[in-house]
């Protein structure tokens, strides 16, 4: 009994070691198949080749023009619109009361607080004049000058509360938006109006490192618009934004005089030339063959159906394309789609 027992746990065991080896075989043979065919696989790619362009020496990008002051304005107290005085589109000059709150209890709040303080203030006048007498002492005429300076507040805190039931235009500028309408009921806060003043415009871009290190505050910018083809704009730098933003692009704030016959409306797109003093030739790529980061740029580039990657150092940016400073040479073709599944010295299959 003993000897069978021992028989059949050497079975066992034989046959669990030819299982393994067997699924260790097999396993064996899948990696190496899926390696053989993984080298055999191409990555399809598109390219562009690096070419030297013609460059007009201006720095050319769209941009939208804004109003340079743009408010809502608020209602500061609480009540029922009696009056509207504008209009979506209404040009409306600075102080003019745009609309009325219901005044009435803030009327004779006012008027009371203003007997309040007459009464008072004859009484300090009085006090004076008898206090030069010696008909009184110090302590009653500090008494009465302490009562006349709280009727002063409190007058003061009604004719506020009195004026802010009218809601007049903080300055001179066209309405953008009517958010009230007569018999309406506002709280403190509640917006009833929008204004700009479009008499100056702002246009605010987005700057490349490279570009941004050639503006300065004060540059002359041409601007244009397709709206109106034949008109040109003066405009001027005004600020430039000293930090970049998320994408590494720096802002530049220029400022366009809005008075002309060819006035444009806010929100109107346009074209920003800036003479950045250079033209002739430049090596060129187009802008999707970047991998890595703007700061440390890199390209595949594409020689004998394999990749490799190659530093660079970028000049300045037209639209869609980049200049290329050093290392790359005229013809080189870089890969400009499908960068994600490659790696250095991958093989590749060129789809254009």
């Amino acid at each position: 009994m003993k000897k069978k027992t021992i028989i059949a746990s050497v079975t066992i065991v034989v046959l669990l070691g030819i299982m393994t080896w067997t699924l260790a075989s097999n396993k064996k043979a899948i990696d190496s198949s899926k390696e053989v065919k993984t080298t055999q696989s191409d990555v399809s790619v598109t390219v562009a080749s690096a070419e030297m362009k013609e460059i007009s020496g201006n720095l050319e990008l769209v941009g939208t023009a804004q109003p340079c002051k743009e408010v809502n304005i608020a209602s500061e107290s609480a009540g029922k619109i009696v009056q509207v005085n504008f209009k979506l589109g209404d040009f409306v000059t600075k102080g003019k009361v745009l609309a009325k709150i219901d005044d009435t209890y803030k009327r004779l709040a006012y008027e009371n607080a203003k007997l309040n303080y007459d009464k008072c203030k004859d009484d300090y006048n009085r006090y004076q004049s008898l206090r030069q007498g010696d008909a009184i002492s110090d302590t009653q005429l500090r008494d009465v000058r302490m009562a006349f300076e709280n009727a002063s507040i409190q007058l003061e805190n009604a004719q506020k509360q009195w004026n802010d039931t009218r809601i007049t235009a903080p300055f001179s500028g066209f309405i953008t938006a009517q958010n009230t309408e007569l018999g309406a009921y506002v709280n403190p806060g509640s917006v009833i109006a929008g204004i700009a003043d479009i008499s100056q415009l702002k246009i605010v871009l987005e700057v490349s490192e490279s570009n941004a290190y050639e503006l300065y505050q004060g540059q002359q910018i041409d601007v244009t618009t397709d709206v109106n083809p034949g008109a040109r704009y003066a405009g001027k730098i005004a600020n430039i934004s000293p930090k970049a933003s998320a994408s590494h692009t720096y802002p530049v704030e220029i400022l366009i005089p809005n008075t002309g016959k060819d006035k444009l409306k806010a929100g109107t797109y346009v074209n920003v030339s800036v003479n950045m003093g250079k033209s002739g030739k430049a090596l060129m790529i187009p802008r999707d063959a970047i991998v890595s980061s703007v700061k440390d740029p890199s390209v595949y580039v594409v020689n004998d159906n394999a990749v490799k990657l190659v530093k660079i150092t970028t000049g300045r940016s037209f639209n869609s394309n980049l200049e290329v400073a050093a290392g790359l040479n005229e013809g080189d073709k870089v890969v400009t789609n499908g960068q994600i599944n490659l790696m250095d010295g991958a093989k590749v299959s060129i789809l254009n």
